[in-house]
């Protein structure tokens, strides 16, 4: 298995679009962490020194969650995309180490992304809040539980998006899809249908990052990491059944 996870951690350092993916989600941690700052205390937003605002800014740690679905997405739909995915089962018979080796290395990649995003976000965030008066001291808890919270959602979006790529071997479909989904569908959902929304997979991932919308709908943490890991898994059994039985020529 670590062979496999190598070989597939290869094919994600030549492939252009994920380093362009990975640059554009760590440019978009301090674009967060400006919105966050700069709208709290708006339209009925939680204020800066405040818990639930506070959470809001640090929440920035998650940003790079989406874009690892896509990740995600590319890993697996895109072996079928450029149809390469002949050479990999010819070189790996077995689809169910295949698929396995693909979940492990996007997790560990997802790791990695969401450590980096949450570094980034701590640099450019602390000294920004302090110099609001914020007391940081106050909220250490606050950073290492939306911190922890937002690692691991990043880690188990790249998951989600194996999944989506396996049902969805059409890597522009499902990227089209997933992105609409995530960013409209789910998002109206939140936020005129709050009950339902918050048990999609975009409403417990912002759970988990610690986000505060002002309807404060959303799941308790534990419970979000409960139901985006269960979406997780979910998309990966089925997923798997589809590339288990799938043909390819």
């Amino acid at each position: 298995m670590k062979r496999l996870i190598r070989a597939e951690l290869l094919k994600l350092r030549t492939t252009r679009t994920f380093w362009w993916t990975i640059a554009v989600t760590l440019a978009f941690t301090p674009l967060s962490v400006f919105l966050s700052v700069q709208s709290a205390g708006d339209n009925g937003t939680a204020p800066l020194d405040s818990t639930e605002g506070f959470r809001n800014v640090i929440a920035a740690a998650s940003s790079g969650g989406i874009l690892m679905i896509v990740i995600g997405i590319i890993a697996l739909a895109g072996e079928y995309r450029f149809n390469t995915i002949t050479s990999t089962l010819l070189v790996t018979p077995n689809r169910r180490r295949m698929l396995g080796a693909k979940l492990a290395t996007i997790g560990l990649v997802g790791l990695g992304v969401g450590i980096a995003s949450a570094l980034l976000t701590l640099v450019v965030a602390l000294p920004w809040l302090a110099s609001r008066d914020v007391d940081l001291g106050a909220h250490g808890t606050d950073i290492v539980v939306v911190v922890l919270g937002s690692i691991g959602a990043t880690a188990i979006g790249g998951i989600v998006g194996v999944g989506i790529g396996a049902l969805v071997t059409n890597q522009t479909v499902a990227i089209t899809v997933a992105l609409i989904w995530t960013l409209l569908v789910e998002s109206m959902l939140t936020n005129f249908a709050s009950d339902v929304g918050r048990w999609f997979p975009g409403g417990a991932a912002s759970a988990m990052s610690g986000v505060a919308p002002a309807n404060g709908d959303l799941l308790p943490m534990w419970a979000a990491a409960l139901v985006f890991a269960g979406y997780g898994l979910a998309f990966a059994t089925v997923g798997s059944r589809f590339v288990l039985d799938r043909d390819v020529t």
